[in-house]
């Protein structure tokens, strides 16, 4: 893309907040999150949140410790990468951590910068894991700030790169 159209609706998106965590779900709303921002000259800030593996059972003879600084380490991994896919195409990015509830984290986050736009990626889940586990881009629809865009992977379709 790379080439600024002067559309009106494009001057609403100067700063988007992505939230990130390196699954093919979140690649699919980088990669449109990086060709909404080539198309507007916005600015990026990637977020990746760090969930507590604490809460999770663990077998014996594994410190808990030692998961929280794997997955630290492996979120880390995937926003280092996802901020220099960002720069390789031309976009001013920066990515930061966070370590509470993702909804409130994205909120809080896109306050601090004035983010004029949202992008999130969608898992499709089923009835129990929709019961089980909420819905991050759902609940962030009542509460956000500004825009948001659901970034949504068809059933059999394959992730480019950012």
């Amino acid at each position: 893309m790379g080439v600024i159209v002067d559309a009106p609706w494009c001057t609403m998106f100067k700063r988007i907040l992505l939230a990130y965590d390196g699954s093919p779900e979140y690649r699919k709303a980088l990669r449109d999150g990086a060709e909404l921002a080539e198309f507007c000259g916005a600015e990026v800030h990637l977020l990746a949140i760090i969930t507590s593996s604490t809460a999770l059972p663990i077998a014996g003879g594994v410190n808990p410790s030692d998961l929280v600084n794997e997955e630290q380490r492996e979120i880390q991994r995937f926003l280092a990468d996802g901020v220099e896919r960002l720069r390789k195409r031309g976009i001013k990015a920066e990515g930061r951590l966070g370590y509470r509830d993702p909804v409130d984290e994205i909120i809080a986050t896109a306050h601090e910068i004035g983010a004029d736009l949202i992008v999130v990626g969608h898992r499709r889940r089923n009835t129990i894991e929709r019961w089980w586990r909420k819905s991050t881009s759902k609940n962030l629809l009542t509460v956000a700030p500004c825009s948001v865009l659901v970034s949504s992977l068809l059933e059999d379709e394959e992730v480019e790169e950012a």
